[in-house]
């Protein structure tokens, strides 16, 4: 047989990749990873107590890492398909760079006296530690609905889909966090969201290969 011939033969019923089940299996993905953050922070957090009087600045916090998901998860989709720059990555590192404009911000109004304490919440910023592990189950449902895709940058995939599970487990750990200085949560929320992307870019490389 003719190299043209067998060609022909092996492309003849081909047929294109089914964006719908890819969005079925990011949609599942989602909804299970959420599910499952929110039961590991239910039953080793809580949720604050005082949720309801203080809606209005979890609402913002929560905003904050919605607009990384968004972002994040747009430059996810670029990178499902073979090929994908750095730069889809770009509208993410925006977010999280206005997010420290902010702080800054916020922390110039300030006395002094007061900077620390508002910038760190009076402690450890515990939440840098806390999203990367809330993300973890969203990540791995992640990664298994992009292997239905066909991404080729795997550590850029992997990064932005540890970024998405990031800002995801970090609208979940809103319901939790009991610090609603602006500084703390535009600072550390957007530490803990990097953090989840740099794991998801070392995860990337070895569970995105076909």
């Amino acid at each position: 047989m003719k190299t043209d011939d067998l060609i022909a033969a092996l492309s003849r019923e081909v047929e294109p990749a089914s964006r719908t089940e890819l969005v079925r299996r990011v949609v599942l993905a989602l909804v299970a990873g959420a599910s499952l953050a929110l039961g590991l922070l239910w039953l080793t957090l809580g949720i604050r107590e005082d949720l309801l009087a203080a809606a209005v600045p979890v609402a913002l916090k929560a905003a904050f890492a919605a607009l990384a998901t968004v972002a994040a998860g747009l430059a996810a989709l670029r990178f499902a398909r073979p090929g994908g720059r750095a730069s889809s990555l770009a509208a993410f590192a925006a977010v999280l760079a206005g997010g420290l404009v902010v702080a800054a911000l916020s922390l110039a109004g300030l006395a002094p006296g007061e900077r620390i304490d508002a910038w760190f919440g009076g402690g450890f910023p515990s939440c840098i530690v806390r999203i990367p592990l809330l993300s973890v189950p969203v990540a791995l449902l992640l990664i298994w609905a992009w292997r239905e895709a066909a991404p080729t940058r795997l550590a850029l995939a992997g990064a932005a889909i540890g970024a998405l599970a990031g800002g995801l487990a970090a609208i979940v750990y809103s319901l939790y966090c009991p610090i609603d200085s602006v500084a703390f949560v535009a600072t550390w929320y957007g530490v803990g969201i990097g953090l989840s992307a740099a794991v998801g870019a070392l995860l990337g490389t070895r569970l995105l290969r076909w």
